[in-house]
């Protein structure tokens, strides 16, 4: 499925996009568990109250850990091929779920942008050890520029300056932009246009975002945040992550970033 120059591009550019790997059924799976918990439906209450798990910043709604709530969406990121590949891109001999997500982008109208602004997943995860964490990300439709595809800054998981990129909600691209441009770095902005049932994996230290959705419908991705078999919680200094909230401790009274019940196994070989 992955080959070694598959591995060898996703190292010198940060990204790696899919062949049609995922079918109807199973995207159906995800997309029946999706309309379940916007009915409100849980199989599986939380500890954390729903203001923890929702975010809506203008036209971008962020919906956190449908697959520890809902039967339909951990049979989706347990059973889907995501993790065979993350594997083998990481070099890794196991995958841990860190975190999922819905993210949804309404159709752009004035006074509310479906802007995504540039940032790292890292940037989100300074309480992580590990530098090879990824992420799949899983469009539900296919998408392009016309409905705020995702962006990347081809090979900029190498770059310098990227640990304080806590930048999702910035809404000025430019202004990012313009702070890399100032000390050297010009970002090469690829778009990645994909189909459905396709998936897209980036490193947790490459630069990405989006553009507003000028369509007419809601662009709808599902985005499966992992770990490598070595990432193990690390004191930042500079605040936590829900999983905190959520995870067993260890014996030193640290978050467990190994506890099976929020980060399952999904693939070892």
């Amino acid at each position: 499925m992955i080959k070694s120059k598959d591995v060898e591009f996703y190292e010198e550019h940060g990204w790696w996009v899919s062949d049609h790997v995922i079918d109807d059924d199973r995207l159906a799976l995800l997309e029946n568990g999706i309309s379940r918990y916007a009915a409100g439906e849980r199989d599986w209450q939380l500890p954390i109250s729903d203001s923890f798990l929702n975010k809506e910043v203008r036209g971008v709604v962020q919906s956190d850990y449908l697959s520890l709530q809902l039967e339909e969406v951990q049979a989706f990121v347990h059973s889907a091929p995501i993790a065979i590949m993350a594997s083998r891109l990481a070099r890794t001999n196991s995958i841990r779920l860190f975190h999922d997500q819905l993210i949804m982008k309404y159709p752009y109208v004035k006074d509310r942008p479906s802007v995504i602004g540039w940032h790292t997943d890292k940037a989100y995860w300074k309480t992580c050890s590990s530098s090879r964490m990824l992420s799949a990300w899983v469009p539900l439709r296919d998408v392009d520029e016309s409905n705020g595809a995702m962006v990347v800054w081809d090979g900029s998981h190498e770059w310098p300056f990227l640990f304080d990129m806590h930048t999702f909600d910035e809404q000025d691209l430019n202004k990012i932009e313009d702070s890399f441009k100032n000390c050297g770095y010009f970002p090469n902005r690829i778009v990645l246009r994909m189909r459905r049932g396709q998936v897209s994996f980036h490193h947790c230290k490459l630069v990405h975002g989006s553009f507003n959705n000028l369509s007419e419908k809601c662009r709808y991705g599902y985005a499966i945040h992992l770990q490598d078999a070595d990432n193990r919680y690390e004191y930042s200094g500079d605040g936590g992550h829900i999983n905190d909230l959520l995870c067993r401790r260890t014996v030193d009274g640290q978050p467990d970033y190994a506890d099976p019940e929020i980060f399952p196994t999904l693939f070892k070989s």
